[in-house]
């Protein structure tokens, strides 16, 4: 039962990619703009490392049944890892690199990321159902 609720967590995670995927492809300065508020309040930061969390659990979990893994584990560790430094600094830091990395963000770059975003997802959607 816990595996199932991990294989779910990871496929609507997998879902919210690809709709950020093309957030960023269609509407690029509104993804830029959501990239900017990362940290920006309380709320907006625990819930954003809340959710990162749970990913990160259900993907350790999923891992021994998934058609990668090796590669489950290393990315289950590594947001598990990323998502406890960012919990560990001060929220204004994270705020900080979010507006700072948000304004490196061009409309071309966006688009060009965009492929990306959607392939990873429909990698991770493929891993755990088939």
């Amino acid at each position: 039962m816990i595996t199932q609720a991990a294989q779910y967590i990871i496929i609507i995670s997998g879902l919210w990619l690809i709709v950020a995927g093309f957030i960023m492809f269609v509407k690029p300065l509104r993804a830029k703009n959501i990239i900017s508020k990362a940290g920006s309040t309380n709320f907006i930061n625990y819930t954003e490392l809340g959710l990162r969390g749970i990913w990160a659990i259900a993907i350790l979990l999923y891992a021994p049944l998934s058609k990668y893994p090796f590669f489950f584990e290393l990315f289950g560790i590594m947001l598990g890892v990323t998502t406890v430094i960012l919990l560990l600094i001060p929220r204004t830091w994270h705020a900080g690199f979010s507006v700072w990395s948000s304004s490196k963000l061009t409309v071309p770059l966006l688009r060009l990321s965009a492929p990306f975003a959607i392939g990873f997802a429909v990698f991770l959607i493929y891993a755990v159902l088939g």
